[in-house]
């Protein structure tokens, strides 16, 4: 799925108000990372810094930190849960999120506290098309204004 020249896999649910993907895991847990979108309001990734695994992370509560440009933010879970794991590699190497936000560049994996009852609030694939576009809208996004709009994910 294509959103104002970014790409969006339609096998992911979307936290649009987050610039979040999730993914549901067979083992239950919920695999996290940065949309296309969220690359590219935040531009370059300097560095990721997350909360420790096994740390309780409430919804709309901090599971990271998100350094770019001069500036940080906090990457915000979209559901209640405990943190399994960080991607170790973006300690290391940040841009992963920038090169392949949607593969290698995932941040965190959560088991998710109430998934059941929240799951229907995360669109799947082109369910949160229109999601997508309104969050972008409201933001004022301008694709042909966008740094990043070149970038391609995988």
């Amino acid at each position: 799925m294509n959103v104002h020249g970014l790409e969006f896999p339609e096998s992911l649910r979307y936290a649009p108000e987050h610039s979040l993907w999730l993914r549901e895991e067979a083992d239950g847990s919920l695999t996290i990372g940065l949309t296309a979108y969220g690359c590219a309001l935040y531009g370059q990734i300097f560095a990721f810094t997350p909360k420790r695994v096994g740390a309780r992370i409430e919804r709309e509560r901090s599971f990271g930190v998100v350094e770019f440009a001069k500036a940080a933010s906090s990457a915000r879970s979209p559901v209640s849960g405990e943190l399994l794991a960080v991607n170790e590699a973006l300690l290391e190497r940040p841009a992963l999120i920038n090169q392949d936000c949607y593969g290698e560049g995932w941040m965190v994996r959560l088991q998710p506290a109430d998934w059941v009852t929240v799951r229907d609030q995360f669109p799947l694939g082109e369910a949160a098309e229109a999601a997508i576009a309104e969050r972008m809208r409201l933001d004022n996004f301008d694709p042909a204004n966008s740094h990043v709009q070149a970038l391609q994910w995988k």
